[in-house]
């Protein structure tokens, strides 16, 4: 069988799940080929917790293969790649140095926009010099090779078993907010007792409120159950998944999820349901995918400076209001 390798430096959460609608499309751009993922010095998420987001998807994972550019050397101590073939190979990154430790492999078709496509079989037509969101790089590059003419709109794949678990949680008859309140960074934290006035504000309207806490968010548990009535935390629900599953997931049946730029906002951003980024002093705007169509962003700029404080939670409702509206 034929195979494309499809070549990066990893994918952490947010990044790999960014990289979905990609993955997604192999399948139909490649449907006589063996998929090969491979990553050089980082892990992958498609190897770990998104595996079973992606397992249907990708055949094959050479994980951290730390291959060499020099030629009187292996190309990976870690496999036996001087025997492996593939029909097309397509680099993903734009560090010169792994593109030629990668051009060691064994091609008939090589694909990179590294060093302005120096190393590339192929090349667009126009070469643009504006640098464009990476994701359309990558695509642009799968163009070349191969077509992907499904417009529908991009949906996770979610595993059959984590729904039916869901499924027991989420009663559809019932309308639901998830919120995110929690990030590693501080300064891009929305206060918490903003979160709660917006969460009473629609608990009054009928909404269930599921909360999505990460470890360092647990001390907020307490105050939570205290002030809301109809409450849900789906991670401490479901067995046998993992958080970040369980998260991904529960859009399906969210009418609509506010988090902040974190980690946990990037697991939200499945497309799903629609998603209210609030943002502070960082823009979440640069994790904006063109195939996500429902992420929305109110920023404190908006509001006379970089402070995520400014952002009142009527500013935060009507937003809400406006994309539940529509």
């Amino acid at each position: 069988m034929k195979k494309v390798l499809i070549f990066s430096n990893g994918e952490q959460i947010g990044d790999g799940i960014l990289k979905l609608p990609i993955v997604y499309q192999l399948k139909d751009r490649f449907p006589n080929y063996e998929i090969h993922w491979m990553t050089d010095t980082i892990y992958t998420e498609y190897n770990k917790r998104l595996k079973k987001f992606t397992s249907n998807y990708i055949d094959k994972i050479w994980e951290k293969a730390k291959l060499n550019p020099f030629f009187w050397k292996k190309i990976s101590n870690v496999y036996n790649l001087n025997n492996e073939e593939f029909d097309i190979i397509i680099d993903t990154q734009k560090a010169v140095p792994r593109t030629i430790a990668l051009k060691r492999l064994k091609t008939k078709i090589f694909i990179s926009s590294a060093a302005n496509w120096f190393f590339s079989n192929l090349k667009p037509k126009e070469l643009r010099k504006e640098r464009k969101f990476y994701i359309k790089s990558i695509i642009e590059m799968l163009d070349l090779v191969s077509e992907f003419e499904n417009k529908k709109e991009f949906l996770i794949d979610t595993p059959q078993s984590l729904k039916e678990n869901l499924k027991k949680l989420f009663d559809p008859s019932k309308k639901y907010i998830g919120i995110a309140p929690g990030s590693h960074e501080a300064r891009k934290i929305w206060p918490i007792n903003k979160y709660l006035e917006v969460a009473k504000f629609y608990e009054k309207k009928g909404y269930t409120i599921v909360f999505f806490l990460g470890p360092e968010e647990q001390n907020l548990r307490k105050r939570i159950v205290d002030m809301i009535d109809n409450f849900l935390f789906p991670e401490e629900e479901v067995e046998n998944h993992s958080g970040i599953e369980v998260v991904m997931a529960s859009t399906n049946y969210l009418d609509i999820a506010i988090t902040n730029d974190s980690g946990t906002g990037q697991m939200l951003s499945t497309n799903m349901c629609p998603l209210l980024k609030i943002c502070g002093p960082t823009s979440a705007v640069k994790f904006l995918n063109d195939q996500f169509t429902n992420i929305n962003f109110i920023a404190s700029q908006s509001f006379g400076g970089d402070d995520i404080d400014l952002i009142t939670s009527d500013a935060v409702i009507n937003e809400i209001d406006k994309i539940l509206n529509n």
